[in-house]
This record gives C-alpha cells, structure tokens and sequence, in this order.
C-alpha cells in the first residue's frame, strides 16, 4: 500500500465514522435530549432480540460485542430513562429479558429511518455498477473487521 493509499484510507474512515455519527446524533435527536447513539445501538439490539425471543442479557450483551457487566450499566440507564424494562423469563425466573418500552421503541423507529434514508441516498448517489463493486468491497473490509475484533 502506497503511503497516498493510507491516507486516503485513514481519512475515508476517520472522517466517515465521524460523519455517520454527527449525522446519527442529529437524526435522533428528539424533544429531550434522548439517549447518546451508544444507548440507541443497545436499545436497537433488544429491539431486534426481543422480537426473535432472544433478549436475555447475555444473549444482548453478545450481540453487541460487550460484556455483560458493560450492558448492565447501560440497561441500567436506558431503564431509569424510561426506554427499556426488565423482566422475569416466565419458564426460569433466573434469567433476566429485556424489552423496550413504547418510548424505546419510537426511539428505535426514528433510528431505524436513519439508516433507511442514508442507505437509500447512498444508493442514489451511485450507478448500479458502482453500487456492486462497492458492495464487493465492503464485504471484503467486513471480514477483515470482524476477524480484527475477534483478535482482542
């Protein structure tokens, strides 16, 4: 790789990653000040597991790539908030579900036509052709992520 390469690459997901959050952060951004997009990506995650009857802690704080401990701190919060609640398994009152509220639910509405608009503006903005070698790409940079992260 070139030393223009790296920069380019550098810049390209230093800046991207700022500007898909500043861009998060706005579009969820209610009458209150709301929960951060982290607490959004936790309330998005049960949302998704609740549904699929998959939203114990462990289940959840797998699904997010953190420990539990980390998502007890942040369930915590999000229940204070009024944007998730805990509960009983009905068959092992040992295990722990969570579920979003009503008001969690809107919040994961409102993030969910985030990514609907950025994909489908992305997607305007590029030719069928580029569209596919985009993608190509961007399925090779996700194994390598996902097998950065799995190193520690």
């Amino acid at each position: 790789m070139t030393q223009a390469q790296r920069e380019l690459l550098n810049g390209f997901f230093v800046g991207t990653f700022n500007n898909i959050l500043t861009l998060e952060e706005r579009a969820l951004a209610g009458p209150d000040s709301g929960p951060s997009v982290r607490e959004t990506h936790v309330i998005e995650a049960v949302a998704a597991l609740a549904a699929e009857g998959r939203n114990t802690m462990s289940q959840v704080a797998a699904a997010l790539n953190i420990s539990v401990g980390a998502l007890t701190t942040s369930v915590g919060a999000l229940v204070r908030k009024g944007y998730l609640t805990r509960g009983a398994d009905p068959f092992d009152r040992r295990v722990v579900r969570i579920f979003p509220t009503e008001e969690g639910r809107l919040v994961n509405a409102r993030h969910e036509a985030f990514h609907r608009d950025m994909l489908n503006r992305v997607g305007e903005a590029l030719s069928g052709e580029d569209l596919e070698r985009l993608t190509q790409a961007l399925k090779v940079l996700e194994g390598f992520f996902e097998q950065y992260a799995a190193r520690g």
